[in-house]
C-alpha cells in the first residue's frame, strides 16, 4: 500500500497543540484590545467574485498571485487581503453603518505566490480600519497606530518591544514636484525608495542615476535618508505643508502615549493603495521578521463599488508571519502552554463510570478544564501516563472506595502529593493552585 504524504502543502502552516494554544492566546489578547478600542469585528466571506478581487481580465497574469477558480459561469477567488472585501462590504451597507466606522477582521488569507521563509500561501492577518465619508481627520491615522501599539504591547512578553516608523507620501510628492521630475521619473524613483532596504545603497544610487541623470537631484533625494526633511524646510509651500503634517502627527502620537515612533521617510508602502501618511511597525528583538504591521491612508476606499467617496485609514498585523515563524523557530517558551488541562479523571472499573461522569460535569460546571479517560480496562500505570502526557495539572482517581465514600483521590501531577477529598474540596484545591 502506497502511503500518502503527511506534510502539508508548501506555504501552509500546521502547529502542534502547545504552539496552537500560544497562537490562540496571543490572538485573543490582541483582539480584546481591538474590541476595547471600539472596533466592530467583521467575518467576511473567504471567497469573492473575481471582479471584486481584481480589475484585470488577464487571468494568466493574476493567477500566480491569487487562488482563482470557476463554478459554472462565475469566476471567483480566495481573499488575499482584508481591504478588498471590506471596501465591498462598506459600499453595500452605507445606510446601515455609522461613520466614522471602525472595523476589524481576523481571518485566513490566501496568496498564490511562491512560498518563502516567513511568507505563507495561507496565513492569518489581523486588520483594523477607520472609514469616513468625504473627509477623515489624520487624528484617526494616529488612532490606528495607537491601537496597534496597544495590541503589540499586550503580547510583548512573547515578541518584545516594537517601534513604529512614519513615512509620508505627500512629502515625496512635494519633493518630486520641487525637483521638477516627470511622471515616469516619479514612479520609478518611488519604486526605488520602496525597495531601498533590499537593494543596498550602491544599487539604489545607480538606480537614481539611471532614472534622473542629474547628480544634483540625485544628491538631494539621497540626503533625505541622512538628514530627513531638514534640508527642505522653506523650499516650497507643498514641502512645508507635508513637513508640518509630520510634525503635528508626531505630537498627536505622543499625546496618545505612543513614545516609540519616529519619522523614516524611506517608508512608502507601495504605490497602489496609499496616498497620505504611511507607517510600519518593527519588532526590535526580531528584525529578521521584517514588518510586523503596516498601513496608511486610502484616498478612496470603495470607489470601485460606490459613487460615495469613502476615505479610509487602515493597517494589517502580520499575525501568522510573527507568531508562526517564532513558534516554528522555538523563539517562544511554551512551558506555560504545556499543561492546558486542569484535571484528568481516571476511572478504575466500568462500575464507576456513572459516578466519574458526575465528577467531570461538576468540575466543568465550576470552570475547571477536565477530561476523562474512558478506557476503564487499562491499568492504572497507563492511565496516569496519559494524564502526564496531556499535561494535566491534577489527576482525579476514582475507584470503588471513592465511589462508596463520595470522594475523589486528587493527585498533584507536579508535586506527586495525593489526598482524598470531596468533589467540592477538590475543586477549591484545584482553583487555589
Amino acid at each position: 500500500m502506497d502511503l500518502k504524504p503527511t506534510k502539508p502543502l508548501s506555504g501552509f502552516i500546521e502547529l502542534l497543540p502547545a504552539q496552537q494554544r500560544c497562537f490562540d492566546y496571543c490572538a485573543n489578547k490582541m483582539l480584546n484590545v481591538l474590541r476595547e478600542c471600539g472596533f466592530s469585528m467583521l467575518d467576511l466571506p473567504a471567497i469573492e467574485r473575481a471582479e471584486v478581487l481584481t480589475d484585470k481580465d488577464n487571468w494568466d497574469e493574476i493567477e500566480t498571485q491569487m487562488f482563482l477558480f470557476q463554478k459554472g459561469d462565475t469566476k471567483m477567488g480566495l481573499r488575499y487581503d482584508g481591504t478588498v472585501g471590506l471596501s465591498r462590504y462598506v459600499a453595500g451597507h452605507l445606510n446601515n453603518l455609522v461613520f466614522p466606522f471602525r472595523a476589524s477582521q481576523f481571518s485566513k488569507r490566501y496568496r498564490g505566490e511562491r512560498a518563502q521563509r516567513g511568507r505563507y500561501r495561507e496565513f492569518y492577518q489581523m486588520d483594523l480600519d477607520i472609514m469616513g465619508i468625504n473627509s477623515l481627520s489624520t487624528n484617526y491615522d494616529a488612532e490606528i497606530i495607537s491601537v496597534i501599539n496597544r495590541a503589540l504591547k499586550s503580547v510583548s512578553e512573547f515578541i518584545g518591544p516594537a517601534e513604529v516608523l512614519i513615512g509620508s507620501r505627500p512629502f515625496w510628492d512635494a519633493l518630486f514636484d520641487y525637483l521638477e521630475m516627470t511622471a515616469d521619473q516619479k514612479k520609478e524613483v518611488f519604486v526605488l525608495i520602496d525597495k531601498k532596504d533590499k537593494m543596498g545603497d550602491a544599487d539604489f544610487a545607480e538606480g537614481l542615476s539611471d532614472t534622473l541623470q542629474d547628480p544634483k537631484k540625485e544628491d538631494l533625494i539621497k540626503s533625505v535618508f541622512v538628514d530627513g526633511y531638514n534640508g527642505f524646510v522653506n523650499k516650497s509651500s507643498k514641502l512645508d505643508e507635508a513637513i508640518d503634517e509630520l510634525t503635528r502627527f508626531l505630537n498627536v502620537l505622543t499625546g496618545m502615549g505612543v513614545n516609540n515612533a519616529k519619522i523614516d521617510l524611506s517608508i512608502t508602502r507601495g504605490l497602489a493603495y496609499y496616498t497620505g501618511l504611511v507607517f510600519e511597525f518593527k519588532l526590535i528583538n526580531h528584525p529578521e521578521l521584517g514588518t510586523a504591521a503596516g498601513g496608511g491612508r486610502y484616498a478612496d476606499l470603495a470607489g470601485k463599488f460606490s459613487k460615495t467617496k469613502i476615505i479610509g485609514v487602515g493597517a494589517a498585523i502580520g499575525f501568522s508571519r510573527i507568531f508562526a515563524s517564532m513558534l516554528e523557530n522555538n523563539q517562544i517558551d511554551l512551558t506555560r502552554f504545556s499543561r492546558p488541562i486542569d484535571v484528568a479523571v481516571l476511572i478504575m472499573g466500568d462500575n464507576n463510570v456513572a459516578y466519574a461522569s458526575n465528577v467531570v460535569n461538576a468540575l466543568r460546571d465550576a470552570g475547571v478544564a477536565a477530561v476523562s479517560y474512558m478506557d476503564t480496562d487499562k491499568k492504572f500505570k497507563n492511565q496516569i501516563e496519559y494524564a502526564d502526557k496531556i499535561g494535566a495539572r491534577f489527576a482525579a482517581i476514582i475507584g470503588d472506595d471513592e465511589v462508596a465514600k463520595n470522594l475523589v483521590a486528587l493527585k498533584n501531577m507536579v508535586t506527586g502529593n495525593q489526598e482524598s477529598l470531596s468533589v467540592a474540596d477538590a475543586i477549591k484545591n484545584i482553583k487555589a493552585q
